[in-house]
This record gives C-alpha cells, structure tokens and sequence, in this order.
C-alpha cells in the first residue's frame, strides 16, 4: 500500500509540475509534451482509470541570449522526484564535444541539487544561465558545416547495421527524438512507428553504438538489438551504405486502436531494399 501512495504522491508532484511548465511556456511549438501520457496521468489520479500511466516525458525549446536555439528533453521516471530525471539538451549549432561536455556538466548538476526535491525548472534555468559558454565561433562553423555536409562527407571508422525491436513506437516525442537524432550521429536507416517499432542504422560502428546507448535510455517497455551487422573493412562506410536518409516510414494501418502497420508491405518493403531476410530475425516468422 505503502508503494502505491508513493507512486500517486510522485505522480500527482509530476503532473503539477508540467502544468506549470506548460503555463510558463504556453506556445506549443515551444514546449511539447506527451499528451497522451499526462492524460492518462490525470484519469489515474482522478479516479477515472485503474490503468497505471507512462513516464511522463516532454521536449522544451530554450532560446538563448545569443539566439542559438536548445532543444531540451525530459524523462521522469516514476519515482522522480525521489530519484533524478533524465534530462539531455542537443542543439544543431554545436559540436558532439560540446554538446557532450554541456550534458555532463547538466548531469552534474542535477546530482548536487537536494533529492526529492522537484528539480526540472532549476535544470531549465541553469541551461538558460550557462548554455552558452558552450557556443564559440569555431564550434558554430565546425556544426554547421557538419549539417550541410551530412550524408556528404566520409565518415571515419567500421561499417555497422543495427536492427533494433521495439514492443511499440508510439510517443511523438520519442518518435522525433529518434529522427532528430540519427542526424548527429550521420546515420541512415528508418524508424517504423506503431506495435511492433522498428529502427534500421547504419553508419560507422561507434556512432551506431553511441546512438543506440542514447536512445535505450528513453523509457521502453521492450527494447532490443534483434541483428547486428558488420562491413567489410575495404569499402567506405558511405559505400555500404542501403540508405541515403533517415526517415519514418509507414504503411497501411490495422488493428482495433489503428496502431499495426501492414507487416506484409512492411516485409515486401524489405525485400526491395535487400533484407527481406531480416523479416524472420526480427519477428520470428517468414514474411509473405
């Protein structure tokens, strides 16, 4: 009993602490939230649902003084605020290092707030504070050159192709963050939304590995690496490449909740790229 009243007390400092979130940044272009989760958040509470909600997730968009734009994304957990949220900041105008070094700094942060104490609006406004000393002109030319040239330039390393599985894709903000993301690894592939989720990478070995580390850590009910494959050492990364872009895809949609795409256009969307194959190391049937 003790551990459901827990989950309602953290729950309802959650859903109190979007709200004024979403008050504080009312644009929606501006703050996006799971809509579907916080609903589901508030029907539990209230009493109209027995179902226990997802994790509450949400991207907020921070302008900086110097214009610069930083896309912030926020996972509570369930036992946030006793625990620590997952927060990363990304933006297009700087490198990997230094988007790396402003995350670890954040991450930091965050440890040496008081725990269980809310603690998302005081992340918020310490990126608001030091995001920019992450920006120099240097680190502005080097990232906008690498968004130009993406898909463009050699990519150094191994050759890797990673089939994840996912249970479902459903969230649009985790379906976001997957696109938006395959960009700052330089990554091709696809990502196939609905129950069961799909995502294809390709790239070099380390990228594909630091992506999926990233990306595993977003609240799953079920995810996992079903193939992995390696190239051949003599090619370039960009020559083994079967994809030029990164990019959802879709297909005709089933089920009573419209959230099954069509498997067998699925398997015959494979087959023309080459990996009709992957369909049974996947699903654990043979495509028809």
């Amino acid at each position: 009993m003790a551990d459901n009243n827990d989950f309602l007390e953290n729950l309802e400092m959650q859903v109190s602490e979007i709200l004024m979130l979403r008050s504080m940044f009312p644009k929606d272009e501006e703050f996006e939230v799971d809509e579907t989760s916080l609903l589901d958040a508030q029907d539990f509470l209230s009493g109209c649902s027995k179902v226990k909600p997802q994790q509450l997730n949400f991207i907020l968009k921070i302008e900086l003084v110097s214009q610069s734009l930083i896309e912030f994304y926020c996972n509570l957990p369930s036992s946030y605020p006793k625990v620590k949220p997952e927060c990363f900041a990304r933006s297009q105008m700087l490198t990997r290092g230094a988007q790396k070094e402003l995350n670890d700094e954040l991450e930091t942060y965050l440890i040496s707030l008081e725990s269980g104490e809310l603690c998302v609006l005081p992340a918020i406004q310490w990126i608001q504070e030091n995001a920019s000393k992450y920006y120099t002109s240097v680190e502005y030319g080097n990232a906008a050159d690498e968004s130009k040239t993406r898909g463009q330039v050699e990519i150094k390393g191994k050759f890797c192709r990673m089939w994840l599985y996912m249970h479902h894709i459903y969230s649009k903000t985790k379906r976001k963050l997957i696109l938006e993301w395959s960009g700052d690894y330089n990554l091709t592939g696809f990502s196939l939304p609905g129950k069961p989720g799909v995502v294809c990478l390709e790239g070099a070995e380390e990228d594909v590995n630091d992506y999926f580390g990233r990306l595993r850590r977003l609240n799953w009910k079920k995810i996992t690496c079903r193939h992995r494959e390696e190239g051949d050492e003599a090619l370039s990364i960009n020559e083994q490449r079967m994809f030029k872009t990164f990019e959802e895809i879709f297909f005709d949609v089933q089920g009573t909740r419209e959230n099954h795409m069509d498997m067998g256009q699925f398997f015959q969307f494979l087959e023309k790229n080459g990996f009709g194959y992957i369909f049974q190391v996947l699903f654990g049937i043979e495509g028809k």
